[in-house]
């Protein structure tokens, strides 16, 4: 009797916490950045505009709508409530009508964006979510980071000390990032982090590296999980790698939407991300070589092409459960004349030719995997632990870093500057024996 009183007990106490912890994490709603790529042909292709409303009262708002703000001005485009809070348009999908993205008078870089409820028995109290909008172009490359462990020095103290006031992260990860960006490529963090927390994250990011007089994060993309808190937590345990790699084939199809990615099915649900269902999706795709950025069109792929595309196209790793059995794939194929940049001593400009992501930095298999499954080569596909030691998953010529700082003399020749239109800017040519070609001596394990 006593241990049943004792189970009953703890079942209602856990019970307690579990609600306690839903509605301390999960009220105040969130957004995810959304990415838009503006092709020549005029037209412009997104990424999800995936958003969730916050609960703050008893009523039913399912069916309500929602107007979108770009830049704090209002826009013709509406989402509608679905009965978990979660914004969604009239035909179920994530992404607007093309007229109306096209419409949208962005800017290049960072826009922001407002999700804006007015509650439909007040019409004076209005519920909101932030994001911000990032416009573009098909040239530009992406380097992937994620956070928690990877920016922070452990999965979960990370997350703790920020919401404890001070800072658990790798030395020089700021200092890393900001030379990165300032070379010319895009910064796009994606965590498993659930999309309730997608503004503190924001807020966290942007308050980091300023002590001891270091530099801040330079201007990011964030996505994040489109789960609430408690299942996000699952999501970055058992399915992360699913999670990421659907999250970056949709960013794909942003500046390549008439090359195929091969999937095992299109009505797949993956945990962590809700698939759009628009049209512009029928079909996922990726990019293949180092001219077909500059040569993108809104169309689809057509009949007679498909074998040829299918020969050419990079077979996409589909996932693993677990991020300890699963080795990452092999690099993508290059074009005819290229070099792997996965090679061993392949010049740093290699990886602009595979793809739009050229770089990413994890501290799990699963992260490398999912990386490796949308074109990073082994060579950039940087894997860290708890002590800041960096690792490159190249099987042939690994790479070892001791932190962030130590990596920094590397990253130009790693990833060389880039002109405006994306182009590799030329430098001299390394001396020493490292395998990114630079006049130093790092040890090669």
């Amino acid at each position: 009797m006593m241990k049943g009183m004792a189970r009953r007990m703890a079942g209602s106490v856990g019970s307690s916490l579990w609600e306690g912890t839903s509605k301390f994490t999960d009220t105040g709603g969130g957004a995810t950045d959304v990415v838009a790529v503006r092709h020549p042909s005029g037209h412009t292709m997104c990424s999800s505009f995936h958003a969730q409303l916050p609960r703050l009262s008893k009523v039913d708002m399912m069916g309500s709508r929602v107007q979108l703000f770009v830049n704090n001005l209002p826009t013709h485009i509406l989402m509608v409530l679905d009965r978990d809070n979660i914004c969604c348009f009239d035909d179920g999908s994530y992404k607007p009508a093309a007229s109306e993205l096209d419409a949208l008078n962005l800017r290049p870089g960072r826009n922001s964006l407002r999700y804006e409820l007015i509650h439909p028995l007040n019409n004076d109290r209005k519920f909101s979510v932030k994001a911000d909008l990032h416009l573009w172009m098909p040239h530009d490359k992406v380097v992937i980071v994620d956070i928690d462990g990877t920016v922070t020095k452990t999965d979960v103290a990370g997350y703790g000390a920020a919401k404890l006031g001070y800072e658990y992260t790798h030395a020089g990860v700021c200092e890393c990032v900001t030379v990165i960006a300032r070379q010319g490529y895009k910064v796009l963090f994606l965590t498993s982090r659930a999309i309730t927390l997608a503004q503190s994250t924001r807020e966290f990011l942007r308050s980091i590296g300023f002590s001891n007089g270091g530099c801040g994060m330079p201007e990011f993309c964030l996505i994040t999980t489109t789960e609430t808190f408690l299942p996000s937590l699952i999501v970055g345990v058992r399915g992360a790698d699913k999670f990421k790699t659907a999250a970056l084939q949709e960013i794909v199809t942003a500046f390549a939407p008439e090359v195929k990615i091969r999937q095992s099915s299109s009505e797949e649900k993956v945990p962590g991300w809700r698939m759009d269902t628009s049209p512009q999706m029928s079909h996922h795709r990726t990019a293949l070589g180092p001219q077909l950025a500059s040569n993108l069109e809104v169309r689809e792929t057509p009949a007679d092409d498909e074998e040829q595309a299918s020969q050419n196209s990079t077979l996409l790793y589909d996932g693993s459960d677990s991020d300890k059995s699963q080795a990452p794939p092999p690099p993508p194929a290059h074009p005819e004349g290229a070099a792997s940049p996965g090679a061993p001593g392949g010049r740093c400009s290699d990886p602009l030719a595979g793809g739009i992501f050229v770089a990413g930095f994890g501290n799990r298999l699963t992260d490398t995997a999912a990386y490796a499954a949308v074109g990073v080569p082994t060579s950039h596909n940087f894997l860290i632990d708890e002590r800041s030691l960096l690792k490159t998953m190249s099987p042939d010529s690994p790479a070892a870093f001791d932190g962030y700082l130590t990596l920094l003399p590397h990253i130009q020749r790693l990833l060389p500057a880039l002109s405006p239109e994306g182009v590799p800017l030329g430098g001299a040519e390394g001396k020493g024996t490292c395998p990114f070609d630079c006049d130093c001596d790092l040890l090669v394990l």
